[in-house]
């Protein structure tokens, strides 16, 4: 995701024609219909509308696999102790504790619902970098602050990284070995220290080169395109088809 939103802004002719931040509304309608339903067909409704919006992005299977994999593994301890906690009919026991059916299926819908938000911030944001991400947060009234904060995080995380790589690398050239001990740990302190500091000093130097260039609190952008009535158009049918979908989730929690 981070490469993503580095990368230059190329949409795809077979890409949905929606600006920016009406694909933000979208993917929030999306994430909240996902997260509120409680029927196993609206949720299949909804993983159908988003693989169409896979489809018509340009990602591909392995980057779609790998992007989920990691969010996968990242939730599945969480959702691993739910079957132990919900009561219902057993299903088996580890030593003294009992996994019950409802839990193992509550534990399975918020797994398939955190793989449909993903899934949709991935399509509906391939195409779009991070500065016209966060230019459209603050036309639909976010924090410009907090846009700021987005994008320099995406931008300066890499960095971050790398400068880590760099004092790793040096401490393994002066034959530093990792291992359970005090002289371990205290090097990890030093490691991590020693990154914190150096981040300040980039963080400055960064400061004094964007104010010497004019920067006065926002990026700089002669870029303003309105919105279409047929952007507007495609807005609302998908705004209605997510809305129709969610309704066959109330129609059954009715019955």
């Amino acid at each position: 995701m981070i490469e993503t939103l580095l990368a230059p802004k190329i949409i795809s002719e077979k890409s949905i024609p929606i600006p920016p931040k009406l694909r933000v509304v979208l993917i929030v309608c999306l994430a909240m219909g996902t997260v509120l339903s409680t029927s196993w067909l609206t949720l299949w409704l909804f993983i159908a509308l988003v693989v169409y919006l896979w489809w018509r992005s340009d990602l591909t299977v392995k980057q779609t696999i790998k992007r989920l994999l990691a969010m996968d593994c990242l939730i599945l301890f969480t959702v691993a102790l739910i079957p132990f906690s919900v009561p219902g009919e057993p299903l088996f026991s580890i030593l003294s504790f009992t996994a019950t059916k409802e839990g193992g299926l509550m534990a399975l819908m918020i797994l398939f619902k955190a793989n449909i938000v993903m899934l949709t911030v991935m399509a509906l944001c391939e195409g779009v970098d991070a500065l016209t991400l966060g230019k459209a947060l603050v036309e639909l009234g976010v924090s410009r602050r907090f846009a700021l904060l987005m994008q320099f995080t995406v931008r300066y995380i890499g960095l971050l990284y790398l400068e880590f790589h760099r004092l790793r690398q040096s401490m393994r050239v002066r034959g530093f070995k990792a291992r359970n001990s005090m002289h371990t740990w205290r090097c990890y302190g030093y490691l991590f220290g020693m990154l914190l500091v150096r981040s300040f000093d980039r963080a400055d130097r960064i400061s004094q080169a964007m104010k010497c260039r004019g920067f006065r609190g926002h990026f700089l952008s002669h870029e303003h395109l309105p919105v279409t009535k047929r952007e507007y158009a495609h807005f609302a049918a998908y705004l209605s088809l997510i809305c129709l979908i969610f309704c066959t989730s109330l129609s059954s929690f009715n019955v």
